[in-house]
């Protein structure tokens, strides 16, 4: 019988251990392509899926949830990112479809033509709308999706042609001697009659080819992989060499042209091209300011110095994503007025916000953006931080408190106190060691489970994981049943052992 139950009480154990192992799982192989996650997007949001959080099935899905429940992969938005093969700022977003959005805590789908679909909250629900509306920090591939890099593309009924890995826009081709029309969303004008053809290699295709001679906001390419470096060798571009012709290219090339005395219009054209690629091409200078001439030296001298102030002053607002910002937002942490893991680098709507408390506080003019006198009052020894935030965590550390008074875990060795018959000493003995043994078991197991990594990040349970707890809670009631019966037994025979015991006793 000793055997017996310390063959049970490992059971048990194990038992516990595969359940910290079933719910702790939370990722899947990923698989599927850029045009599917589009489409099962538009799903959910024409058919008004809700904001469940931790939801990641038909109908109720989170932000991730949404991502998650087509593709698989990682269920976590930071964890999607440290797996992405590919990603890049914003404002460098390539024409793919299917790739993901992303901003501190929260991720989306870019569904092309620069929109973005996403599970925001409990009252929006799922979004369609511009990602410049919401502050998308950066573009992500998301790890085990494929996406298209030439050739016909069906994405959400409309049909789209890649070229050099990004659908093609605002132009023409001619495929299988069909010409067909691009918009300014990529969307073809006609339905493609044989998807896996490809454009025309014809005198005409390549002489439409070579007259291309100007790069402009949207295009990709090397040529615009060249402009960006030569851009960036004369100091008008600090940005990444991605190949793609962006607002931020589009800027450097606009300050590259008022440097060249040239139409400043952002575009690349031939003559602008070859002064840009010439030895006499202008470099950048840093701005410099006049002071308007006075009579007086004394006078003229303090205007410039005062022109040269107002004019040097750098104001950081909403927009802006820079390292000053991250030091900006890892002070306001400091001083109580940002929440932490807020310290993105991009000054949002929750940094205006922050910037606005502090400034009331402070008896700083509230504007929300970062100007001299606000950042030399942040950075200073006497900045005052904020007082609701103190408050705040007292009472939240006092709930804490006595949430942990009334919620208490009995020590693992503690001997159970029970009340039962006299037995004898060998059984006695016998059950005392298997207790202990049992205990100790639970111990290690109730350790392993609490320094489990799953415990870092709760996820939610989806419908494969739920039916592996309903079989795992089955074994433990069928062995628990046993237990229970075979305790039940021997208390019996026990208590027939003690009364035959006694009624000896009596005849003799």
């Amino acid at each position: 019988m000793t055997k017996i139950k310390r063959i049970l009480t490992l059971i048990i154990c194990v038992a516990i251990l595969a359940s910290a192992t079933v719910i702790g799982t939370s990722t899947a192989s990923a698989s599927g392509s850029g045009a599917g996650l589009v489409s099962w997007a538009y799903r959910a949001y024409n058919e008004h899926w809700k904001y469940v959080w931790g939801g990641a099935s038909v109908g109720s899905v989170d932000c991730s949830g949404l991502i998650y429940s087509y593709a698989g992969g990682e269920r976590v938005t930071e964890s999607m990112i440290a797996a992405s093969p590919e990603s890049g700022s914003i404002s460098s977003i390539p024409r793919i479809h299917g790739l993901g959005l992303y901003q501190y805590g929260h991720v989306g789908v870019y569904v092309g033509g620069g929109m973005g679909i996403d599970a925001r909250d409990e009252i929006s629900n799922v979004c369609l709308d511009s990602i410049s509306n919401k502050s998308w920090t950066q573009w992500f591939k998301i790890s085990g999706v494929s996406y298209p890099t030439s050739g016909w593309q069906e994405v959400a009924g409309q049909y789209y042609y890649y070229e050099d890995g990004q659908y093609i826009v605002n132009t023409s081709r001619t495929i299988d001697g069909v010409t067909y029309s691009f918009g300014s969303d990529g969307a073809s004008n006609k339905t493609p009659s044989n998807m896996s053809s490809t454009a025309d290699s014809s005198s005409s295709n390549k002489k439409h080819k070579k007259k291309k001679t100007a790069w402009q906001l949207g295009d990709s390419g090397s040529q615009v992989t060249k402009i960006q470096k030569r851009l960036k060798e004369l100091g008008f571009y600090n940005g990444d060499i991605t190949g793609y012709f962006g607002t931020d290219t589009q800027k450097a090339y606009k300050a590259f042209q008022t440097a060249a005395g040239v139409v400043v219009d952002g575009i690349c054209g031939k003559t602008d091209r070859d002064i840009l690629y010439s030895d006499n091409a202008p470099v950048y200078v840093a701005p410099t300011t006049v002071a308007k001439k006075k009579t007086t030296t004394k006078k003229q001298s303090t205007k410039k110095t005062t022109t040269k102030t107002k004019k040097q002053e750098k104001v950081i607002s909403v927009g802006d994503y820079s390292k000053d910002v991250t030091s900006i937002q890892n002070q306001l942490i400091k001083l109580n007025y940002l929440e932490k893991g807020n310290a993105t680098g991009y000054f949002g709507e929750d940094t205006e916000q922050a910037i606005k408390d502090f400034q009331d506080y402070n008896e700083i003019t509230v504007t929300g953006s970062v100007d001299s006198a606000t950042k030399k009052a942040l950075f200073s020894k006497n900045a005052v931080a904020n007082p609701e935030a103190k408050t705040e965590e007292k009472t939240e550390d006092n709930n804490e408190e006595k949430q942990l008074a009334t919620f208490t875990f009995k020590d693992a060795t503690e001997e159970p106190t029970t009340i039962a018959e006299p037995i004898s000493t060998t059984d006695e003995t016998t059950n005392k060691s298997v207790v202990l043994e049992s205990n100790q078991l639970a111990s290690k197991a109730l350790a392993g489970v609490t320094s489990s990594e799953s415990f870092e990040q709760v996820t939610p349970i989806t419908n494969e994981s739920s039916s592996q707890l309903i079989k795992w809670l089955c074994v433990v009631i069928a062995v628990m049943g046993s237990v229970f019966v075979l305790v039940t037994i021997n208390e019996k025979k026990k208590a027939r052992r003690r009364r035959r015991m006694r009624h000896a006793r009596r005849m003799r």
